[in-house]
């Protein structure tokens, strides 16, 4: 597609690779995204494979962004389209170089949680509620179609209100963790469960510590 990226933590620091080149072209798998996935070893891993809605099809535009605030290094990933945040300006330091709808996205989300939580560390708890509210201040205030995963390389955020999350878990291949993606058949023929959808027109939010969902909420 589009390009692709992967993003890990290292050291409590966060690390990218990406490129705007295609994962898979031709019946062949990206030599650098193929290296990369054989031998990255980190608590959390982020991939993204981008299907361009906004944004020119380059490096800086393919995904995860990073940006640090309250205390860490956080990475972010999106698919969906909402083309009406891509006019925010953030008063803060911006993702250079980057011109799509996702790095705005991401620019409000780290703006509205260093706001409530005055860029000071949280317990996880006041986290997620602050996550749940700026996440619904951005839908009220830039209405779209957002499917975002967001991590400070302790825990991972994913919300989605127009795409189905399915898991994995209990898998050898995996070896104790979890994993989630918004493909519906999944990623493999393993046992995938879909999490329920949300009622809430606003979409699903969720926590993942480790290989569990310790919290979840409509917003």
């Amino acid at each position: 597609m589009d390009g692709w990226g992967i993003g890990y933590f290292k050291k409590d620091r966060a690390r990218v690779e990406k490129s705007a080149e295609g994962a898979y072209v031709a019946g062949r798998v990206h030599d650098s995204f193929q290296r990369l996935a054989r031998v990255v070893k980190s608590r959390i891993i982020l991939c993204h494979v981008r299907l361009r809605t906004s944004g020119p099809v380059d490096e800086c535009n393919a995904h995860p962004f990073v940006l640090p605030f309250i205390g860490h290094d956080w990475l972010f990933v999106h698919n969906g389209k909402a083309p009406a945040v891509e006019s925010y300006q953030t008063s803060s330091a911006p993702i250079e170089d980057a011109h799509s709808d996702s790095a705005r996205a991401f620019e409000y989300l780290r703006d509205q949680l260093c706001s409530r939580l005055q860029k000071s560390p949280a317990a996880l708890p006041a986290l997620f509620e602050a996550l749940c509210q700026s996440t619904a201040a951005l839908i009220n205030e830039y209405p779209g179609n957002y499917n975002y995963l967001l991590t400070n390389g302790l825990v991972v955020f994913a919300f989605t209100n127009h795409r189905q999350f399915m898991l994995l878990k209990g898998s050898r291949k995996l070896e104790g963790g979890l994993m989630l993606t918004t493909l519906e058949r999944g990623l493999s023929d393993e046992n995938w469960v879909r999490v329920a959808k949300s009622t809430s027109r606003q979409g699903l939010l969720l926590m993942i510590s480790g290989a569990d969902i310790i919290f979840q909420q409509a917003i």
